[in-house]
């Protein structure tokens, strides 16, 4: 394949939107998300975004960009050695002794999360994420690798509007997607729904819920992941999408539209 090949470009392209995104977002030069080793930056609560609008302020922000795996189901990634700490001024001493025991890739493993959480725990016993959540998987997928979705599901989609919907689960979607939210409706409720985060003129991300339980399995996420994804393309944006390491049903909807690996993340926070 040359690097001349439509693909090949639409992927380099797509790559370099989230570099200068993710860049931005913790403070640092594309250059450090891929310098071999640990980059370490200082957070800034006056420019925080969460502790803006939720009250919650950033302690411990981690990003280990690394190659694709060979599909979004693989439960092995190969990352490349290099990672970004976006670190709060009062933790960065026992931060940086971890990080410089461990690798980007070393600290997301098994051990590293055990060693990090249990220091976490140690100096601010309130800080998040909870056992349940921890890393974040982020995926994208460009226009060449898009898989749409073909179903029965396609004729049921449709997009929330904030003149017409008057019922409060649909008002309080909108109010959290600004990049519009896609619906199934079952029995007069939405049963699925994807939601778009628009996080900058060129990055937006996917968020997708499946509520009626007795549709799970049946490729509703899927769908309306799949009619997400399109309307991001529209708006000339990245599509990103990102879920835990032990979430099989959304590696498989990731995997099933060609969503490709892009980053292991993970955020440690507290109230302010």
């Amino acid at each position: 394949m040359y690097s001349n090949d439509p693909a090949v470009m639409d992927d380099n392209r797509a790559k370099s939107v989230l570099d200068s995104h993710f860049s931005m977002t913790l403070g640092c030069t594309v250059a450090d998300l891929h310098r071999p080793g640990w980059t370490i930056v200082p957070t800034r609560d006056e420019s925080d975004p969460g502790a803006l609008l939720f009250g919650q302020r950033t302690l411990l922000s981690l990003l280990v960009p690394g190659p694709p795996a060979k599909d979004a189901e693989s439960g092995e990634l190969d990352h490349g050695d290099s990672g970004v700490a976006k670190i709060a001024a009062e933790l960065r001493s026992p931060l940086a002794a971890v990080l410089g025991t461990y690798s980007p890739s070393g600290l997301f493993s098994a051990d590293g999360q055990q060693v990090l959480r249990g220091l976490m725990r140690t100096l601010v016993p309130e800080s998040g994420p909870n056992p349940e959540e921890g890393i974040s998987r982020i995926y994208y997928v460009t226009r060449a690798g898009y898989t749409p979705y073909f179903g029965e599901w396609q004729e049921w989609i449709e997009p929330l509007d904030e003149f017409g919907e008057n019922e409060p689960s649909a008002l309080r979607l909108l109010a959290r997607y600004s990049g519009g939210v896609y619906v199934v409706r079952h029995a007069g409720d939405i049963a699925g729904y994807a939601g778009i985060l628009t996080h900058s003129p060129r990055v937006a991300e996917i968020s997708v819920r499946t509520a009626a339980l007795e549709l799970r399995g049946h490729a509703l996420g899927r769908a309306v992941v799949s009619r997400a994804t399109k309307a991001v393309f529209a708006a000339d944006r990245v599509p990103i999408y990102r879920y835990g390491p032990a979430n099989i049903a959304a590696a498989r909807v990731a995997a099933s539209l060609g969503y490709r690996f892009y980053a292991d993340a993970m955020t440690f926070t507290a109230q302010l």
